[in-house]
């Protein structure tokens, strides 16, 4: 239990030393410092037109959010589903009651792939207010970190998993192999003394066929000596001392001489029944023989196929935590912080004509 313990702990250990130096991204890091620019003429005709649904909804939006992201794989939301996450963040909870209503109700965020910033895109950012305006854009930025958090989470799980599965297999494998090895010895060394001068597959079939020509003997036989025990039934009904008046009535008729034969029948029958049960006893045991034959067999192919699968697996395992580290010291772009075109947002009221 100590040991167990102290194994999980360095793990512990040893995934936080790791992760530390790997993913290179604390959660600090993932905040974007903004700078908010407000500009109080109305936003251009591209933040809201009546010919689309952007700022849509049962709540018109007084104003909106401008910034320009960088085209990537940075993670954002990018849709009115996933704007929900934005209400969870911590800027996201000091949100206006009715900029929380809007985000839930309304197309408040809008995507526009335009050129006026080289390989960036423009990202409109809708509120009721011009303060909700800036908290909502700290907020949508905000995701990113609980987002990063979340795959960092995910990975370090994977790798604590899969440090503890090599782990396992590495205590486990030497001697399943071990296993594996005695199997072997022992099954060779009954093969060398039946079938030395076969193959295993042809002496596993030879030691099957054998058994299955034992069992059908051994049929033969349970049958042989029904019959001779009937005989020697019918033979003792006379042999046996008479019992009343009837008994001696019957023997009286037999011809002269049966008595002696009966006695005769009784020996030649004993005799068969003694050869055909010692015939059963040999056929058991070379039966037998076969079987501990095939399970020395089966329990050598089945260890090596567990050890085999051990090795692949550990193998797998290794390859698994190799590739977890390199996500890890070399994150995705969704694991990176979003890259903001100078940092800046610009705050504008949203067009009304």
């Amino acid at each position: 239990m100590i040991c167990s313990r102290r194994i999980r702990l360095a793990i512990s250990f040893i995934l936080t030393c790791i992760t530390a130096s790997m993913l290179g991204v604390e959660p600090n890091e993932t905040k974007v410092d903004l700078k908010f620019e407000t500009d109080n003429q109305e936003s251009q005709s591209w933040i809201r037109d009546r010919q689309s649904n952007r700022g849509r909804g049962p709540i018109r939006p007084t104003h909106v959010a401008a910034l320009y992201v960088r085209r990537a794989n940075h993670n954002l939301p990018n849709s009115q589903e996933e704007m929900v996450e934005v209400l969870n963040t911590t800027s996201g909870k000091l949100l206006s009651e009715q900029q929380r209503e809007f985000l839930t109700a309304s197309d408040a965020v809008a995507w526009w792939g335009i050129e006026d910033i080289q390989n960036h895109d423009m990202v409109l950012l809708y509120a009721v207010s011009e303060e909700d305006a800036k908290k909502t854009a700290r907020a949508y930025l905000e995701t990113v970190t609980e987002r990063i958090i979340a795959a960092k989470q995910r990975y370090e799980k994977q790798l604590n998993e899969t440090i503890t599965q090599i782990s396992e297999i590495e205590k486990g494998l030497p001697e399943k192999n071990k296993q594996a090895e005695e199997a072997k010895l022992k099954y060779k060394e009954a093969k060398d003394a039946r079938y030395f001068s076969l193959d295993d597959g042809e002496a596993y079939d030879r030691a099957k066929e054998t058994m299955f020509q034992m069992d059908k003997m051994l049929d033969a036989l349970e049958i042989e000596l029904a019959g001779i025990r009937e005989k020697l039934g019918a033979i003792n009904e006379y042999r046996k001392p008479a019992q009343d008046v009837q008994d001696v009535v019957r023997r009286r008729s037999l011809p002269d001489g049966m008595m002696a034969k009966l006695e005769e029948m009784f020996v030649e029958q004993t005799i068969e029944f003694k050869s055909a049960e010692a015939r059963k006893q040999t056929a058991l045991k070379i039966r037998d023989r076969e079987k501990a034959f095939l399970d020395q067999f089966k329990q050598w192919d089945n260890l090596e196929v567990e050890a085999t699968n051990l090795s692949k697996s550990l193998g797998d395992s290794r390859r698994r935590k190799t590739l977890i580290e390199g996500q890890l010291k070399n994150p995705r772009p969704d694991m990176m912080p979003p890259i903001i075109y100078q940092n800046k947002v610009t705050i504008y009221p949203v067009l009304t004509k």
